[in-house]
C-alpha cells in the first residue's frame, strides 16, 4: 500500500490570459496557451495551496536558462523550504527533476520523486530507449541513496524516473509490471493540477484582456484553501450533497458582503433603484420612506453646513442626521452623511 499522506507535488499553473504583459508564456500544451505561469506547491492529497511564486519571465541581464543550471533548483528549494526537515516527499514532473535537486532534498531531511528528462547527463545509455527491450520491462539503476528505473509501457517508448525514497526493485502492478517509483509518482503527481481544475469549476475572474485582472486568481486559490479547511474540520457538513463546494462559495460570498449590506441597508433612501432591486433579491428587506417624511411644514433655519455670514435659511433636513441643509449640501443626506457613508 502506497502512503501519499506527507507528499507535497510542485507543478506549474497557466492562468489564461491574452492581455499585453512582458512576462506573459505561450504553452502549446495548455487548453489557454497564453497566460502568467505561477509556480505551486501543493498537498498532493488534499490539493491544498501552500505555496506560490509568480513567474516573472527571463529578467535582463540574466543568463540564458539553457546555462543557468541553478535556477529551477532553487525554485524548487524556495517552495519547499517551510516544509524541510519534516521527513516529506516532494513528486515533481521532468521541469524541475534532476540529480543535484534530489541530494540538495536529502541534505535536509526531504526526499524526491519525479520523472526526468533522457538528455539529462546522469542518465546511462542502458536506460535510454531500446526497441530490443520487451514491453513492460524495468531496468534499475542504484546510486548511493538515488534510485533510477526505466520503464517500457509501450514499444519504442520509455519513461524514466528518479526517486531518493525508494531503494529497491519493487515492482507492485503484476498486469503491468509497474514499478512501485511508478505507481507513487502516479498518485501523488497531481495535486496542483487538481487546484488548477478546482478553480476553473467555480471562479471570480471575468473575460477581459487586462492582464493584471488575472490576478484574480489569488481570491479563487484562497477560496480552495478555505473550502478544505472548513471541511477538515466539519467534515459532515453537507457531506451528502455533491456540490459542497458550490454552496460553501456562496455562503462564503454572502458572509464577506454582509456587514456592507446592512450598512446600505440603513441609508435606504440613498439606494438607487437598481441596488435596491439586487438587495431585494438575496432576501433583504427594505423599508422606504414615506412621502411626507421631509416636513415642508417646518420653521426655516439656517444650514448648519454654510458660513455663518452666508445666513441661507431652508426647510429642509437630512434624512440621516436631521440637520438643516441648504440644496447645495443636501440632496436625500447632507455632504457629511453621504462622506461618512463612502468610508
Amino acid at each position: 500500500m502506497l502512503h501519499t499522506r506527507e507528499s507535497l507535488t510542485v507543478d506549474e499553473q497557466l492562468v489564461a490570459t491574452r492581455g499585453r504583459c512582458n512576462f506573459r508564456q505561450y504553452i502549446p500544451s495548455k487548453p489557454g496557451k497564453y497566460g502568467l505561469k505561477i509556480f505551486w506547491c501543493c498537498d498532493s492529497n488534499t490539493a491544498y495551496p501552500l505555496n506560490g511564486e509568480v513567474y516573472p519571465g527571463r529578467q535582463h541581464g540574466a543568463a540564458p536558462a539553457a546555462k543557468d543550471a541553478n535556477r529551477i533548483r532553487n525554485l524548487v528549494n524556495r517552495l519547499v523550504h517551510p516544509w524541510i526537515n519534516t521527513g516529506r516527499t516532494i513528486t515533481t514532473d521532468n521541469y524541475f527533476t534532476g540529480a543535484e535537486l534530489a541530494e540538495d532534498l536529502l541534505g535536509v531531511q526531504t526526499t524526491l520523486v519525479g520523472t526526468i528528462r533522457r538528455n539529462k547527463k546522469e542518465i546511462p545509455r542502458e536506460l535510454q530507449p531500446d526497441n530490443n527491450r520487451s514491453q513492460y520491462s524495468s531496468i534499475f539503476c542504484f546510486d548511493r541513496q538515488l534510485t533510477l528505473v526505466s520503464y517500457i509501457p509501450k514499444k519504442g517508448h520509455v519513461v524514466i524516473l528518479l526517486s531518493s525514497l525508494h531503494h529497491d526493485q519493487a515492482i507492485d502492478d503484476e498486469q503491468k509490471k509497474k514499478p512501485e517509483i511508478i505507481l507513487y509518482y502516479n498518485n501523488t503527481k497531481g495535486g496542483v493540477d487538481r487546484m488548477d481544475q478546482m478553480v476553473k469549476t467555480y471562479s471570480c475572474k471575468r473575460k477581459i484582456n487586462r492582464w493584471p485582472m488575472t490576478f484574480f486568481n489569488i481570491v479563487d486559490v484562497g477560496a480552495i484553501a478555505a473550502f478544505l479547511v472548513w471541511i477538515k474540520k466539519n467534515p459532515k457538513w453537507n457531506e451528502k450533497r455533491q456540490h459542497r463546494r458550490r454552496l460553501f462559495l456562496m455562503q462564503l460570498g454572502y458572509d464577506l458582503v454582509e456587514t456592507h449590506v446592512d450598512r446600505r441597508r440603513q441609508q435606504s433612501q440613498a439606494l438607487q433603484k437598481n441596488v435596491r432591486i439586487a438587495l431585494q433579491t438575496i432576501g433583504q428587506t427594505i423599508t422606504t420612506p414615506q412621502p411626507d417624511a421631509v416636513s415642508t411644514t417646518r420653521v426655516k433655519r439656517r444650514c448648519q453646513l454654510c458660513p455663518r455670514q452666508r445666513d441661507r435659511k431652508v426647510i429642509t433636513h437630512c434624512m440621516s442626521c436631521d440637520i438643516p441643509c441648504c440644496p447645495d449640501h443636501h440632496k436625500i443626506i447632507c455632504t457629511t452623511c453621504y462622506e461618512t457613508f463612502l468610508e
